[in-house]
This record gives C-alpha cells, sequence and structure tokens, in this order.
C-alpha cells in the first residue's frame, strides 16, 4: 500500500491541522481522539478523516505517526494538561511583567506527556526571553519552548467571528497561509480602505485568494488598469472592468467616464500604443 494511502489529518489543539502517518493502520474514524507522536514527546488530536484527503501537496515534508486511539487516561492526562495551561498561563503572563518584556503571551501547550510546554506569543521586534526562560524551566520542571506566532496565526489559535457573520477561514478550514496582496483587492475592485479590505488579524482577508485564479483567467483576455485606450476620436484609459456587471468603464482626457459592454473591446474600443 502506499505511504499516502495510510494519512489521516488531525485537528489539534489552537486549530493547526496536520497529515498524519498511519503504519500501523488501525481503523479510525472522523472524530476519533488520537495520540500523535510530537516533537519530543506526545500530543493528542481528532481526526479530520477515515482516510487520506484529496489533493495532496506534493512535499509532504516530514510526517508525525499516529501513535495509537486516545485511552480513558490518555483524555483524563489531557483535562489536566488544560488547567496546568491555565495555571502556566498567568504565572507566565505575570513573569512577562516583571520583566517589562514587549510580548504579548496568547496561549500555552501543554504536551500530552508533559515532555515539554510551549508558550505562543505575538511581538514587533527580536524578545530576550533567557531570563523569562529560566523561571519557566525552574518553575515546571520540564522543557520550555516560547514560539512567535504572527497576527494571523494569533487569530487561527484563539478563533472568532469574520464580518461575513462566519467563523474564521483560518481557524475553520484554513490550513496554510498563502501570500495575498493588495492586487487580490484591486482585480476585484474593492475599496482600498484598510479598515474594509483587512480582517480580524489585520492582515488582507484570506478570502480574497479564493477568487483569484478566477479574476486572473478573465482579466488576462483585457489589458491592465490604467491602459491608453481610443474610443472614436477620443482617447483615455482603462479605469475599470466588472465582470459580473460584464462592462468596463473608460475614463476619457477630459475626466468624463462612460461604461461599455465587455464584448465592445478590440471592436469600438482600442489600446494605444
Amino acid at each position: 500500500m502506499n505511504t499516502s494511502d495510510k494519512l489521516i489529518k488531525i485537528k489539534f489543539k489552537g486549530g493547526n491541522r496536520q497529515l498524519c502517518q498511519n503504519p500501523l493502520d488501525f481503523p479510525v474514524q472522523p472524530n476519533d481522539k488520537m495520540v500523535v507522536s510530537a516533537d519530543r514527546g506526545e500530543e493528542l488530536g481528532c481526526a479530520l478523516s477515515s482516510g487520506s484527503p484529496k489533493n495532496l501537496p506534493e512535499e509532504l515534508g516530514e510526517i508525525p505517526s499516529l501513535l495509537r486511539k486516545a485511552t480513558p487516561q490518555d483524555l483524563s492526562q489531557s483535562s489536566e494538561n488544560r488547567l496546568q495551561e491555565k495555571m502556566a498561563l498567568e504565572f507566565c503572563v505575570a513573569k512577562i511583567s516583571e520583566l517589562n518584556l514587549p510580548m504579548k503571551l496568547i496561549d500555552v501547550d501543554v504536551r500530552l506527556d508533559r515532555r515539554k510546554i510551549v508558550f505562543n506569543f505575538t511581538a514587533d521586534e527580536r524578545i530576550d526571553f533567557r531570563e523569562l526562560v529560566k523561571l519557566l524551566a525552574a518553575e515546571f520542571k520540564t522543557r520550555i519552548e516560547m514560539r512567535q506566532i504572527s497576527s494571523r496565526e494569533e487569530m487561527k489559535r484563539t478563533d472568532g467571528v469574520g464580518l461575513c457573520g462566519l467563523r474564521l477561514c483560518c481557524a475553520s478550514f484554513i490550513d496554510d497561509f498563502d501570500p495575498i496582496s493588495t492586487q487580490f483587492a484591486k482585480e476585484q475592485n474593492l475599496p482600498m480602505n484598510p479598515a474594509k479590505i483587512s480582517g480580524c488579524c489585520g492582515k488582507l482577508k484570506c478570502c480574497y485568494r479564493y477568487e483569484h485564479d478566477f479574476y486572473e483567467e478573465v482579466l488576462k483576455n483585457y489589458p491592465a488598469y490604467g491602459t491608453k485606450v481610443k474610443v472614436a476620436d477620443k482617447t483615455g484609459i482603462l479605469e475599470k472592468i466588472d465582470i459580473f456587471a460584464q462592462t468596463l468603464t473608460i475614463r476619457y482626457d477630459d475626466n468624463t467616464a462612460e461604461d461599455f459592454p465587455l464584448t465592445d473591446f478590440n471592436q469600438k474600443i482600442t489600446t494605444v500604443q
């Protein structure tokens, strides 16, 4: 059997979703609680599928392994870990304040076997947290990892509701954050108002990526915005293309504007070299 046939997508605390291999090939059903081999320890997750998902990436990288279905002891340990995470969060926030460190602690992850505690934080600059790590290690007697995350990752971990009224995409189904530029918003004729084109994380909304391929495919048949064009004996620039209304807008040199059907392009409307 191919390795990819044994891949199961697992969701972990904080919304992280990852493909895991099932080397023992034991049956897995959606929502099964699974114990996975994590970095220097074990982690509890929830199965999102019973088999390998479709459209696997070409490069899978290092894939963790499923160790077993979670036992009652594992679930009990996980509940105890949630309590320790709360105490670790409060302790760390107090020490950050004492040390006057310019960082914001987001949440804490305690590995299932307690071999490591991960503190996720955001900061605008590089932080020297060596003294903080010493205090945390002395308090919790285990390996400490300080992980700086982005504002997008912060929202993925904390979850929330978007301006559309639905649960945040990053928290519900997005696995990787693809690059998003203002060009995506421009080609969709959206106003360049940061308050309107930004999501809860303060970055450009991830949903602009969803329609980008469609716009890119359609707009390749037309010149770029700002291209000099001629209509009869008048010249101007291509100001806007509305794909759904099937119109384009020409802004003439005298600052007047006129809308035309897209079918008029290359017939009544030509580009000026």
